[in-house]
């Protein structure tokens, strides 16, 4: 039953369409700064927003907000302060659920979302996307102990996914694709969900790989779990999302993302999150760059290094 990805009706070259129609608006320079570069200028700051609950992405320690989606964040916000020549360019971070996330950037109260945000055609309706700094499948997540190797297995079974992610249409489609009838429990926090799973009130968590992986690492008791070899979408691409209608600013966010994909910075910053051990945890994901990461127009220079 692996990778049954090729029976849930994702398309790829969709997909391909999606982003290349959604980078074509960047192409070129804007003439004059947009709305958001214009406020970035004049204020000296820009309103980035954090997550608290998607390990390794974004997630508060010290209290203060930290991840690989943060140390992305960082780099692009001084590469933007050199390009509009600020002595200073200050962050001001606010944090957001996955409930308030687009809200906050259409209302634009939010700049851009440090956080690792999914491409889909329906969220393009509402933010711009950076070009993908990662890409992630969705699986489940179960005990050893209940030995459920597949997703029909779960068949019958009470499932936990957070509401508002694509994950959610993700095990819709194969619960009808497979007549499982599932029952879908929609929770709003990883942590508390991972915690229902560990006291074995609920068989099995749907959500990202590398959020899975994240929490498996993070739980008392790392060997008791394990993660589903039956994938329910491809690896997906993930980018910031940033306000609509300001294409001087998703230029200068993508020139600073291929900027920095493009150096050995990128490698630093990756190694440190999912191929060396997270401190203070003292964790290591062992995820290497995805083939998608290796082989995209992004990676293809720096990868050599």
């Amino acid at each position: 039953m692996k990778n049954r990805v090729s029976h849930l009706n994702y398309s790829l070259s969709s997909l391909a369409l999606i982003l290349t129609l959604s980078f074509s608006l960047l192409a070129s320079s804007a003439s004059r700064a947009d709305e958001l570069v214009s406020s970035i200028e004049k204020t000296s700051a820009i309103t980035l927003s954090y997550e608290t609950d998607v390990f390794p992405f974004s997630y508060v320690a010290d209290n203060k907000p930290q991840g690989y989606s943060i140390d992305i964040c960082y780099k692009l916000v001084d590469m933007i302060r050199q390009e509009l020549h600020l002595p200073l360019l200050k962050i001001n971070w606010v944090p957001v659920t996955t409930a308030t996330q687009f809200l906050t950037i259409k209302n634009k109260t939010i700049d851009m979302g440090c956080i690792p945000t999914i491409y889909t055609a329906e969220r393009q309706q509402t933010v711009t996307f950076s070009e993908p700094y990662f890409f992630s499948a969705t699986r489940f997540v179960s005990r050893k102990e209940d030995d459920i190797s597949g997703i029909t297995e779960l068949n019958g079974h009470t499932v936990m996914v957070k509401s508002g992610t694509v994950f959610v249409r993700h095990i819709q489609d194969a619960n009808a694709l497979y007549q499982l009838s599932l029952n879908i429990d929609l929770d709003t926090d990883n942590v508390k969900a991972f915690s229902e799973l560990e006291s074995g009130r609920t068989p099995a968590i749907i959500s990202s790989e590398v959020l899975l992986l994240g929490q498996i690492a993070l739980s008392a008791n790392p060997e008791a779990f394990t993660l589903s070899d039956d994938l329910l979408s491809p690896r997906l691409p993930i980018g910031m999302p940033m306000q609509k209608g300001n294409p001087q600013f998703a230029e200068l966010i993508n020139h600073a993302m291929k900027r920095l994909m493009l150096s050995t910075e990128f490698i630093t910053i990756y190694n440190k999150w999912f191929m060396q051990p997270i401190m203070p945890e003292g964790i290591t994901l062992n995820l290497p760059l995805s083939p998608e990461l290796q082989q995209s127009t992004l990676s293809k220079q720096f990868y050599s290094y």
